[in-house]
């Protein structure tokens, strides 16, 4: 009876798994799409702007050839030249791949001229640790710029004079340090059209230039307005006439900026009082003669 048991068993298990074979057999795609993969050289160590590549800085990775990054290399010697040595502009963390525009060309120097998009221009404003967002602003983040002038005395106003502006370096830096911890600087080196160039050259001149952080995602011009003391809704600011800022004509020229006229008191009548006379006047016009009264107060009488 034992010698018949076993035997059952041991057929029951044989069963058993035949039939889950067969379950997972029908179940498997029936065509495995194969995967194709590509080399591509990537980071070996943590670089940093102005390091120079050596061959121990990089490695061969395999990666699917569908989803490689555009600007990448394929082979070590590409990269490596003893004669012509490429630099890091920007940083690269291991196992990410190197692109092109992150390094130099082959016997280049880490100059800010490098990192300078195409058409674009290089400007340095001067701030403090207010106006700088109290170093918080570092490379490559993306910043406002508001001018902040007077057109008529002790009535200052604040305009956003340019948005979205990219950061190219701050003082001489132009890499993001390893900590990202603020940094309070004197200048910030920013990325800027020809036009925007001449404004901010122009806007230095008339008034003070300070900068507003954005979030990394914010990247739309917003709409904006002119902000005057009367926005402000404090004190004396809801009293005093806010300026009134001419529109540009056909010229260029913009009309005279005044305060709208402010009306004249309305007259009241004054009452005199009865005062001692004091003597007459009198005037001659041509043969007429005029006598005229004058009180006390030197106030002529009827």
């Amino acid at each position: 009876m034992i010698l018949v048991a076993l035997v059952l068993a041991a057929g029951a298990v044989v069963m058993a798994r035949s039939w889950i074979s067969g379950q997972i057999a029908d179940r498997a795609p029936a065509d495995t799409p194969e995967i194709t993969t590509t080399t591509v050289v990537v980071a070996a160590a943590p670089l940093r702007f102005g390091n120079k590549l050596e061959r121990e800085h990089v490695k061969i990775v395999e990666w699917p050839a569908g989803l490689v990054p555009e600007g990448t290399f394929t082979t070590i010697e590409e990269i490596i030249s003893d004669e012509e040595p490429r630099v890091v502009l920007q940083s690269i963390e291991v196992n990410e791949p190197i692109l092109v525009t992150k390094i130099t060309g082959p016997g280049q120097r880490a100059s800010l001229s490098t990192i300078i998009s195409a058409g674009m221009r290089a400007m340095t404003i001067r701030v403090n640790d207010v106006l700088g967002v109290a170093g918080f602003v570092l490379p490559n983040d993306r910043v406002d710029l508001l001018l902040t002038r007077e057109i008529i005395k002790n009535q200052p106003i604040t305009d956003v004079l340019l948005q979205n502006i990219k950061v190219l370096g701050i003082d001489q830096k132009a890499d993001q340090p390893d900590d990202g911890a603020a940094d309070v600087v004197k200048s910030v080196t920013i990325e800027v059209t020809v036009e925007q160039a001449q404004k901010i050259t122009l806007a230095s001149t008339v008034g003070t230039l300070s900068l507003a952080l954005r979030d990394v995602e914010n990247v739309a011009s917003e709409a904006t307005r002119t902000i005057s003391l009367r926005d402000l809704n404090i004190g004396e600011a809801n009293v005093v006439p806010a300026p009134v800022i001419a529109e540009l004509d056909d010229d260029g020229d913009a009309d005279a900026l005044a305060p709208p006229p402010t009306p004249a008191p309305t007259p009241t009548a004054v009452v005199l009082e009865p005062a001692e006379e004091f003597g007459s006047i009198g005037i001659t016009r041509g043969t007429a003669r005029q006598e005229y009264r004058v009180n006390g107060t030197g106030q002529v009488m009827p």
